[in-house]
């Protein structure tokens, strides 16, 4: 049901329509933020990156062919994203960087869960924290490319690691 109606909205924005970007702008703003934050570990280029997805959605609806619509959106999010991580490379690192409170609540704020995620490996990370904003593995696999059978062998893996360090297990 959802996915018609995201390809409702893209079929309007292809016309066109703004109001059908702003509804496609609330019901996909959480994922796309999540999605961007994921790779960049920054808030305010997380909300660089949301904006720039929902300009390329407007600019570019018409090469969207069918298909799932949440993913490809995700897609155009992670390819932002990584553009973002090569500018920022590119250019010098700001001391003093600005949080945006008013993008969205700071995810993942809580320091313990921080240092548990930095013990993992960036695939690994980026499928955990896929994984606990609510999609699937196969929604995963879509938004990374990979098999989903490579995505559900990393989480699992991700999460016996993470279970080790937190809980001092040693199942080795």
């Amino acid at each position: 049901m959802e996915n018609e109606n995201l390809k409702n909205l893209i079929i309007r924005i292809r016309n066109g329509d703004r109001d059908a970007l702003s509804e496609l702008y609330s019901a996909m703003k959480t994922r796309v933020y999540a999605l961007a934050l994921v790779y960049t570990k920054s808030d305010s280029d997380a909300c660089d990156v949301m904006q720039n997805v929902f300009m390329t959605v407007w600019n570019r609806a018409g090469t969207f062919r069918g298909g799932n619509p949440s993913s490809w959106i995700l897609k155009i999010t992670r390819n932002a994203a990584l553009d973002c991580i090569r500018m920022r490379r590119h250019r010098a690192e700001l001391s003093d960087e600005i949080y945006a409170p008013d993008c969205f609540e700071r995810i993942s704020d809580s320091e313990t869960v921080r240092n548990l995620l930095s013990h993992l490996k960036e695939d690994e990370r980026e499928t955990v924290l896929l994984h606990s904003y609510g999609y699937s593995h196969a929604e995963i696999a879509s938004i990374t490319g990979r098999p989903q059978a490579t995505v559900r062998w990393k989480y699992s893996n991700a999460v016996k690691k993470l279970r080790k360090l937190y809980g001092g297990e040693d199942n080795e």
